[in-house]
């Protein structure tokens, strides 16, 4: 059932014992909306626990503090499940798949277009840059004030996910928003530095790599570039350190669609992005994935090369070389 904000605070109201889901390979957006969301319901007097299939990547540690911990694993017990900034169950990949397929969220709140969970409640506004933007509101909704620890978190979701207010969805309301937290006293220079502007070692390896693969297809007007196995598994990289490749096909002149191609684990993750027209959600659709129009994702069980030449086929008839 599709359902609005006013609907969603009631119904954190009405419950209680909630066990927060934040999407695996972490960002500031699901992280953010989770760690605020706990807040609020610890200070109505419920229990609320947060958890990740993966440890947090170390260039989001600046959002934690010592009761902000985020579990790995998923505790025993009954519980009212909702997920935050979490489109599909593969997006939950690491924990245990039989447990996955058996899950009905009681709430998905979420910013993607296209929401494939299974939940009795959703709270789906692909208009909104975030789903920081979503728990801002129900915070209001709540009559909850938002401090200078809200603000970090809410800031650092909206700011992640909007470009830093660079991406078309970034609404005028937005920017009221990011204006209200940043009067709270938040350095938002230096959360918009630690997000955009500080890599570690093992994200310069996999820039480098994907500057060394990168290809122009259908006259300039697609930019692909796969990431070799060698860089993945270089001593210095991790998981997250792949966050910020996909904007180097995408600036390119001329590109109005970008992918990035690499393996994690046993599939084949496949990030895309387009500049001004072209509908990269429908494409991603197209292998059972989702997301905006100009930023989407999907999966392949295959491996590089397949996904490569799928996703080149795929784009065949909509790019007239000529």
């Amino acid at each position: 059932m599709k359902t609005s904000v006013r609907h969603f605070a009631r119904f954190l109201l009405e419950h209680d014992n909630y066990l927060i889901y934040t999407h695996g390979q972490a960002d500031a957006d699901t992280l953010g909306s989770a760690l605020a969301l706990r807040r609020a319901l610890i200070s109505l007097g419920k229990s609320a626990v947060i958890c990740n299939p993966a440890p947090i990547p170390q260039k989001l540690r600046f959002m934690f503090d010592a009761e902000n911990n985020v579990i790995n694993g998923l505790p025993a017990g009954s519980f009212t499940h909702i997920s935050v900034d979490i489109a599909s169950l593969a997006m939950l990949a690491g924990f245990d798949k039989e447990y996955l397929e058996k899950l009905v969220f009681d709430y998905s709140v979420d910013h993607h277009a296209v929401n494939t969970l299974r939940a009795k409640n959703l709270l789906v506004l692909p208009q909104y840059p975030a789903a920081s933007e979503i728990i801002a509101e129900t915070l209001k909704a709540l009559g909850t004030e938002l401090d200078e620890k809200y603000a970090l978190w809410l800031y650092a979701g909206i700011s992640s996910d909007s470009g830093c207010f660079r991406y078309s969805y970034t609404r005028p309301s937005t920017l009221r928003l990011a204006a209200r937290l940043m009067s709270t006293g938040i350095d938002f220079a230096k959360i918009n530095r630690l997000l955009f502007d500080n890599k570690t070692p093992g994200a310069v390896i996999l820039e480098k790599d994907a500057y060394k693969n990168l290809e122009l297809f259908y006259g300039g007007k697609v930019a692909l570039t796969c990431i070799s196995e060698e860089a993945l598994q270089n001593e210095l990289v991790e998981d997250s350190d792949a966050d910020g490749l996909n904007d180097i096909p995408r600036r390119i002149a001329g590109v109005e669609v970008s992918a990035v191609i690499r393996r994690r684990g046993d599939e084949i993750k496949v990030t895309l992005r387009s500049n001004d027209y072209y509908d990269v959600a429908a494409l991603a659709k197209k292998f059972g994935g989702g997301g905006h129009i100009h930023a989407a994702g999907c999966r392949f069980y295959t491996d590089e090369a397949d996904a490569r030449r799928q996703i080149l086929k795929a784009l065949e008839g909509d790019f007239d070389v000529g």
